[in-house]
Parts: structure tokens; C-alpha cells; sequence
């Protein structure tokens, strides 16, 4: 199978020993993840240069051998993905898979890894099934879910008042979990659901879908939608005067891309849940600052949450004194995790990791006092009442 056309790049530009050969010579790190469609400006190659800087940072090597990158454009396409994830667990000897946006394709690689024993530090994808029903063993969820996301939105718009909500989501995995989230949210907080659809990916014309939308009445509606989708959506729902009519419009999070496209005089008041911000505070600016230096643009949350979960998979391979992936998993189960993007760290034996997350505000033009700081902090949500507690898990691995 030629990588070529699986749309596959290979960077081993941070292999800073040269060449490696495949098996035990190297530490091998692949990124999979949307490189050039909907997804892409939400990670792509941002989540490339923020491993890279990740290895740049740890030396480079670990336990004497090079660290290797590859990186590859899935497409959005599960069968692409899905063979690019076997090539690199088959024939090329990857240690660890990270990223995976697309939780179709995340699930399919969830099976893959765990049939090959190999780790999966998975940021992008919503679904919780890798850490739930689907689990393994070798999956790592290290940024957010539905439950962590979903729950601190609605939450905020029913104590604001809202009780009807109208949810847009987009036709796929991810739209569906998240779709089903926002409605047990918003029916546990006492409020009721007066309308619902979904939209295919790649939906540029949302006027029929937002038309439904004013016609139910609904006091908040909620768009479960990310991307190149969320940018059309919001500026349309601008365009048909949904705000200036009364009616709220929420997202289940926001990403620093996002923001950039659509601008905060159409987001500004805007609120949303997110794991991290790159103006969250000193360590996360420095972070930030690094990150705009390669890209020029602040990071979002995605290529940091990569970097934080690869430098934690590193720093666990050099305490276990080996990349053997049972030892490594039980070495990060066990050390501490705290760095600029965790906060009150704790991995849980299904592989969730669970963290402070935060309730943020799109700033009014006004506020802004450099480019791209978009986002202010309105509340900080403990990590044990951020994610589903462990007590409650639907995973059943082997003691």
C-alpha cells in the first residue's frame, strides 16, 4: 500500500538522532487528523507544530532513542483513516496514535489500537464510547466530552432563565452525541426541548434549518456545530435578525478558530465550555506566544491539548524505562498530571482524564486588548464535577 494515496505526509523532521529504522529504534509518534476539510482549521497542521514543539522540548530522544513524527491527513474519511492507522500499527511500528478528530474515525481506531495493544492519546474526538462502552485499555481521553461540555452550557443558560431550547447538530457521531447530551441536560435542569435537527457536514446554507429554528418558539437555541459549519451558521443567524428577535443562541464550545473567522462583534456575550485558552493565564500565554511564533496565530485548545498529552505519554516512557505500551498506561495512571493545559489532573482507569474545565465568554470588541484574545474566563468548574465520575462507567476492562 503506497502512502501516497492515502493522502498520507510523513514528517520526521524532529527525529533529531536521523534516520530511524522501524521496530525497537525509535519512539515513533503519529498524528492522525483533518488536514484539509471541515475539521482542519480546528487542529490540522497546528496539532502537527505543537508535537513537533513537544518533542523539540523533551531533548529530541528518550531512553537513548529518537522520537520520531508522522503525520497524516485523514480527510475526514473513515476509510482513510482507518487504513492509514493500520499501515502505521501494521508495517510501521507507531507507538502511539494522537489527536484523531472525527469520532467515526476515532472509534474505528479505538478497535484498531486495542487489537494491536498500542496507545491512543485522543484530544479532537467527543465521543466517550473509547472510554466507555468501546474501551479497551489503550485509549487515553485527554481534553473534554459531551457530558464535560454540554452540561457547563446548559447549565448557564437554565440558571439565566432559558427553559425552551431549539438544537441544531451536525449529521454525524460527534453531532449525535452531542445532540443527545444537550437534551438530557437541558430535560434534568427542568427545561424542555421544542425542536430538533440535524445538518449533513459540509452544510454551507443553514436558512432552512434556522427558519425551524425561529418558527419553534424556542428561547435559547443551541448549535452543536464546529468548523466552517458554525462560521455559516452564526453569521446567517446574524443576517436573519434571530438575536435582535428575542431569541438566544449558544454553542456547546467555541474554538479560538472559530472565533478568528467569525469575528467577536457577531459572538460577543457568547458562552461556552472549553478544557483551555491561551490567555488563561502566565504558563498558557507562554505556551501561546511559542505556538504564534511557527503559525502566527494564537493556538486553540486542540494543539495544546496535544502537546500536553504527548509530553505526558514521553514523560511516562522515561519513567518506565521503556515504551512497552502496558507499562507506559500504568506509569501515567499512576504519575502526577499538571501542566499548563491539565489543572488538577487525575487519569481514571478507563482512560478518561479528568481536569478542571471553564466556562468562557467571547469578549466585546472592545476588551480586546491584543489580537486574538477573544475569550474571558467566567467560571471555573472543579474537574469531579466537570466529567461523569468514575463510579458511573459503563467500561468493563479485566482487573
Amino acid at each position: 500500500m503506497k502512502k501516497i494515496l492515502l493522502a498520507t505526509t510523513v514528517l520526521a523532521s524532529v527525529a533529531l538522532a536521523g534516520h530511524a529504522v522501524a521496530g525497537d529504534d525509535a519512539v515513533k509518534i503519529g498524528v492522525l487528523n483533518d488536514q484539509s476539510s471541515s475539521f482542519s482549521a480546528l487542529g490540522g497542521t497546528e496539532v502537527v507544530h505543537a508535537v513537533e514543539m513537544a518533542i523539540r522540548d523533551f531533548g529530541g530522544e528518550v531512553l537513548g532513542k529518537p522520537i520520531e513524527l508522522l503525520s497524516a491527513d485523514h480527510q475526514n474519511k473513515p476509510d482513510v483513516g482507518l487504513a492509514i492507522a493500520r499501515e502505521w500499527l501494521e508495517q510501521d511500528d507507531v507507538d502511539v496514535i494522537a489527536d484523531v478528530t472525527n469520532s467515526a474515525i476515532a472509534l474505528g481506531v479505538n478497535t484498531l489500537l486495542g487489537k494491536h495493544g498500542k496507545i491512543g492519546l485522543f484530544v479532537s474526538p467527543i465521543t466517550d464510547r473509547p472510554t466507555e462502552g468501546d474501551c479497551n485499555g489503550y485509549v487515553v481521553a485527554w481534553a473534554y466530552d459531551a457530558y464535560s461540555t454540554v452540561g457547563t452550557t446548559v447549565k448557564a443558560l437554565l440558571e439565566g432563565g432559558g427553559k425552551s431550547f431549539f438544537i441544531l447538530s451536525p449529521d454525524y457521531e460527534a453531532g449525535k452525541v452531542q445532540e443527545a447530551w444537550v437534551e438530557t441536560a437541558v430535560t434534568e435542569g427542568g427545561g424542555e426541548i421544542s425542536g430538533k435537527i440535524r445538518a449533513p457536514l459540509g452544510t454551507t446554507d443553514f436558512s432552512s434549518y434556522l427558519l425551524q429554528a425561529q418558527a419553534s418558539g424556542a428561547e435559547a437555541i443551541i448549535m452543536n456545530l464546529s468548523g466552517p459549519e458554525l462560521v455559516n451558521a452564526l453569521k446567517q443567524a446574524q443576517e436573519f435578525g434571530i438575536i435582535d428577535a428575542g431569541q438566544n443562541i449558544a454553542v456547546t464550545f467555541l474554538h479560538q478558530s472559530d472565533a478568528r473567522a467569525i469575528g467577536p462583534e457577531a459572538l460577543q456575550g457568547v458562552r461556552f465550555s472549553a478544557p483551555w485558552f491561551w490567555n488563561k493565564d502566565d504558563a498558557s500565554r507562554t505556551f501561546g506566544n511559542a505556538m504564534k511564533e511557527i503559525t502566527g496565530n494564537a493556538p486553540g485548545w486542540v494543539a495544546a491539548g496535544n502537546y500536553s498529552a504527548v509530553t505526558a505519554y514521553l514523560k511516562a516512557v522515561a519513567a518506565a524505562g521503556t515504551d512497552d505500551p502496558d507499562a507506559v498506561l500504568d506509569e501515567m495512571r499512576s504519575m502526577e498530571i499538571e501542566d499548563f493545559f491539565v489543572q488538577n489532573g487525575e487519569l481514571y482507569p478507563n482512560g478518561r482524564l479528568i481536569h478542571d474545565m471553564y466556562l468562557l465568554e467571547v469578549k466585546a470588541p472592545s476588551e480586546i486588548e491584543e489580537g486574538d484574545d477573544y475569550f474571558k474566563l467566567v467560571h471555573t468548574v472543579p474537574a469531579e464535577e466537570a466529567f461523569r465520575p468514575h463510579s458511573e462507567t459503563t467500561c468493563e476492562l479485566p482487573e
